[in-house]
């Protein structure tokens, strides 16, 4: 069994020092800890409270952050659409066209795995990854699509 809540500090470090998306300074300023603070949090020493997980993924707005934290529910995180938009039409088009790509990636990633008429633990994993991601393009359009109701 893995320690408790090792495996979102491992997502944190990959997204924050990996990727290096995000200055860690700046991040654990906004969450309103110390540098060192943050660094034990990501590297698993320490454990993120409720609030800094929440405060992170706000900062961060990364989806692989909240799809961890909702990995086992019926829930799916998606970008909240507020105020008006721009240009409607044209963020809806734009929406649409988001999920033929994504929808193309699922179809890339099961192409993939059958090419030897199998599929492995971690091309399933890859799968699941791209079904989410369409899943999120899937439902910003529905909140696109909301504001015109």
């Amino acid at each position: 069994m893995k320690a408790r809540g090792q495996e979102f500090s491992q997502l944190a470090y990959q997204i924050l020092v990996v990727e290096r998306s995000y200055s860690l300074q700046q991040v654990a300023r906004d969450i309103g800890l110390g540098y060192d603070a943050l660094h034990a949090r990501i590297n698993g020493r320490t454990v993120f409270s409720a609030d800094e997980i929440a405060k992170l993924i706000g900062i961060v707005q990364d989806p692989r952050l909240v799809a961890y934290i909702l990995r086992h529910s019926k829930f799916v995180g998606v970008v909240r659409v507020d105020g008006p938009l721009d240009d409607p039409e044209q963020e809806i088009m734009r929406a649409t066209h988001r999920i033929l790509l994504e929808a193309a990636d699922v179809l890339e990633a099961v192409d993939d795995a059958f090419k030897d008429k199998r599929l492995n633990h971690r091309e399933a994993r890859i799968i699941q990854k791209e079904i989410e991601t369409t899943e999120r393009a899937l439902i910003t359009l529905r909140e696109h699509v909301r504001h015109y109701l």
